[in-house]
């Protein structure tokens, strides 16, 4: 009554058998493909290490609001202040060395530039950006062609 054909069974398997190969291989060309043109994951550099500006930071204890929270952030990331440049231009007109400076004096407090720079780099630092990526922003942000100031901060 009923005989199977055996020579078709062992053709569908053997088809069967050469489509799941086909489709492993181009799953491992693809995974070779993905994984070789991957962007490297790049690790927030640590916002501690060796400084440019090696004078330590005042206490935020003694200043209050907004100017207090951003000598915090001065020492909790001197790293990332250490390779900003200011742009209150303080470095020509007061001979700091970067943006870190300006936190270990009184000159922080009474700059609204330094303390909005500073304040914006760490926002960018805890959304896991990289030194050079934080750099890049406030230049953007910031960046003002140099005047003489006539104020003297």
């Amino acid at each position: 009554m009923g005989k199977k054909k055996t020579g078709n069974n062992k053709s569908r398997k053997s088809s069967r058998r050469m489509l799941a190969g086909f489709v492993a291989g181009i799953v491992v060309v693809l995974s070779g493909v993905y994984v070789a043109t991957k962007p490297p994951v790049v690790p927030v550099a640590p916002a501690t290490g060796d400084l440019i500006e090696i004078r330590p930071v005042l206490s935020p204890a003694l200043f209050t609001g907004k100017v207090a929270q951003a000598y915090k952030v001065a020492a909790e990331i001197p790293k990332v202040l250490d390779a900003q440049f200011c742009y209150c231009y303080c470095k020509k007109e007061k001979g700091h060395k970067n943006l870190l400076t300006c936190f270990t004096s009184r000159h922080g407090s009474k700059c609204e530039t330094c303390i909005n720079e500073a304040l914006y780099a760490h926002e960018l630092y805890k959304q896991g950006k990289t030194i050079d990526e934080i750099v890049v922003a406030v230049d953007r942000k910031f960046y003002r062609p140099y005047r003489k100031s006539t104020s003297s901060l």
